[in-house]
């Protein structure tokens, strides 16, 4: 169960967030300007999936708060990486 865990809240964001700033990056038709926005954008996501990874390994079980505050992170991490692969799709479109 950690490791599906690990995968949903951490590699599955990390995996989208560097396909999108290489697709950024690849894509003659997108600015040096978004290209960066996207990037520092995405580079926040990245530190974001690994320090709630982090957090949960560290608090995993320890009481009733860790365990809905991983809900809420879980969640958001979830979003996140539904955006990410939005932003991925449309990439290769462009």
């Amino acid at each position: 169960m950690e490791i599906a865990y690990a995968v949903v809240i951490c590699i599955i964001p990390l995996f989208l967030s560097v396909r999108c700033i290489y697709l950024a990056r690849k894509n003659p038709r997108v600015s040096e300007f978004m290209q960066s926005i996207i990037t520092a954008i995405l580079c926040g996501i990245i530190i974001v999936s690994i320090s709630v990874t982090l957090h949960h390994f560290m608090t995993d079980g320890i009481s009733e708060k860790s365990n809905m505050s991983m809900g809420v992170l879980t969640t958001v991490q979830g979003i996140i990486s539904g955006v990410v692969f939005m932003v991925t799709r449309l990439m290769n479109k462009v």
